[in-house]
């Protein structure tokens, strides 16, 4: 079992990692990069599963006073570029199903999970005629 101190050296590593990554992710939204997108989401994942196995054997035991702000600093960092890159990506879908209405009218839908427009009592199916 790893000490509270490698503990905590591990965790500031990953959550370091995830504001890197998250800083990325910015990049990457803003220049319309979705391949990156999709290898970060990918990423991030395994970073909060990591950060979080971490925290479950950390609990309950507290590092350094150095440490511990230096751990608050980077949460509140990732927490605000979480939210920015959560903005980024609700204006991008807003600004998206804007431009498909403009251009087919507000009377067609978007597809569905299955793969189908609503219009009106009959449905679609991508790719039909």
């Amino acid at each position: 079992m790893s000490s509270t101190g490698e503990i905590i050296s591990q965790q500031l590593a990953r959550l370091e990692a995830l504001r890197q990554l998250l800083e990325s992710e910015s990049e990457a939204l803003l220049s319309s990069d979705w391949a990156r997108l999709q290898g970060i989401a990918g990423q991030k994942m395994q970073l909060f599963r990591e950060i979080s196995a971490l925290e479950n054997q950390r609990r309950g035991q507290s590092g350094s006073p150095v440490e511990m702000r230096h751990r608050q600093r980077l949460l509140q960092e990732i927490a605000q570029i979480n939210r920015r890159n959560g903005a980024s990506i609700q204006a991008l879908g807003h600004f998206q199903q804007e431009a498909w209405q403009l251009l087919f009218g507000k009377e067609n839908k978007l597809y569905d999970d299955a793969g189908q427009i609503s219009k009106g009592n009959n449905g679609h199916r991508l790719g039909s005629a």
